[in-house]
């Protein structure tokens, strides 16, 4: 294959691509194309590439779209790489939280003084709008309807065009929530830990926690079934897979497909977290949890039985469960051999990821304690391109952790 001709890119000349990009696909052979855009270092974590938000849906589409023979190198003029912004920004609003889940360590009851302005989080709503970014997630460490403002941000992330999506509890959607929502482009998971009520309300720690996560669901499937017009209210279930709840999962799949739901999300608990050593990701495991939340080698038969009927529904619902036959494998292989060694598969949290938390600080990642500083006082569009950001993805590149969020999963490479 011939080294590739680099092409300089601006809005003018974006059909000359997309048309070169479709000649190389037709051709049926290896070919490979250099995208050259315009970029200037104003800081060490400040990028500036010109005309990006005009560049960004026809980049992200060829390269969504490109055929598999077909390489496309996308560089900036500094010399680096050029990352398309993620597919969300996240965007944590309060930590508030009623609930004491078992896999997760935030028990915040008193809003922290320190939280972001309702205008600071439409601020950044907006400026994901103009970076090309086209879905913001309104979650993070809280109940996202803790916070009071939170229709108002759902209302004006649709405005700009943005396809929201939220993660709840499900007690603070009322009637009158649900018929709300009902008119949104919008998408909510419920979060369920188990196929009985007994079980969700015991990893939650609140007694009938079940009946309100399960009551929203119906307000809201009944919601939008009311809308003359229609609803792009989408409804769906979140779980996370650990010891006590294993057996239980299958049943949740069956129980959210009866209630009317449009899918469910299945991800296996997260019991990694790292820290800094010098230039290293080292990884700690919560062994005090592992030792109560990991299904272990006790119950192996379990967990081949409970994958195995998951692949089936997968096979028999087909999109209703959001979790790939892939990432399903991947999953089980996971309770087995958490290393990124046995898994054979890496990190994208620095090309699929992004957040900001309840106090504006940019986060790479939640699991790593790291922050590119404030978002209200740094513009996280030209950060994501800049010098800084670049060594970060360095960092994650041979980060050990096998955390198995959807921002993972990158398969075919291994960790440096």
């Amino acid at each position: 294959m011939s080294q590739p001709i680099p092409m300089q890119i601006d809005p003018g000349n974006l059909g000359v691509l997309s048309r070169r990009m479709r000649e190389m696909g037709a051709q049926g052979s290896p070919s490979s194309l250099e995208a050259v855009l315009a970029a200037r270092d104003l800081a060490e974590d400040r990028t500036i590439v010109e005309d990006e938000a005009l560049l960004v849906p026809t980049l992200r589409r060829l390269v969504d779209q490109r055929p598999s023979h077909v390489t496309l190198d996308i560089r900036m003029t500094n010399g680096r790489r050029y990352y398309l912004p993620p597919p969300a920004l996240d965007i944590s609003t309060n930590d508030l939280c009623g609930l004491a889940c078992t896999m997760c360590g935030n028990r915040a009851q008193k809003r922290d003084p320190l939280t972001m302005a309702p205008s600071e989080v439409r601020a950044l709503i907006e400026e994901a709008a103009r970076w090309g970014i086209r879905r913001v997630a309104l979650t993070g460490a809280g109940e996202p309807f803790r916070d009071p403002e939170m229709l108002e941000h759902i209302r004006f992330a649709n405005s700009l065009g943005h396809l929201v999506t939220i993660t709840t509890n499900g007690f603070p959607i009322s009637e009158k929530v649900a018929d709300e929502l009902a008119s949104r482009v919008l998408s909510v998971s419920v979060s369920i830990h188990g196929g009985t009520d007994e079980m969700h309300d015991r990893i939650v720690g609140v007694p009938k926690a079940a009946e309100h996560a399960w009551r929203a669901i119906r307000r809201m499937v009944g919601a939008r079934k009311r809308r003359a017009d229609g609803s792009k209210l989408s409804v769906n279930v979140s779980t996370v897979i650990q010891r006590d709840n294993l057996l239980e999962i299958p049943d949740l799949v069956r129980r959210a497909h009866a209630a009317g739901c449009d899918g469910i999300n299945i991800q296996p608990v997260n019991l990694q977290h790292g820290f800094l050593e010098g230039d290293e990701i080292r990884r700690r495991d919560d062994l005090v949890s592992l030792s109560r939340l990991w299904p272990g080698r006790a119950i192996e038969g379990d967990v081949a039985k409970v994958f195995d009927e998951l692949m089936t529904l997968k096979a028999s619902l087909g999109r209703f469960v959001h979790t790939s036959g892939e990432r399903l494998a991947l999953f089980r292989r996971y309770f087995a051999d958490s290393s990124r060694e046995a898994l054979g598969v890496s990190c994208r949290v620095g090309e699929a990821f992004l957040a900001i938390d309840h106090r504006g600080q940019i986060k790479p990642c939640y699991r790593l304690p790291w922050s590119h500083g404030d978002a209200r006082l740094k513009n996280v569009r030209e950060l994501w391109n800049s010098a800084a950001y670049e060594r970060t993805r360095r960092l994650v590149d041979a980060c050990p952790l096998t955390c198995m969020n959807n921002c993972f999963f990158r398969e075919g490479r291994k960790a440096a």
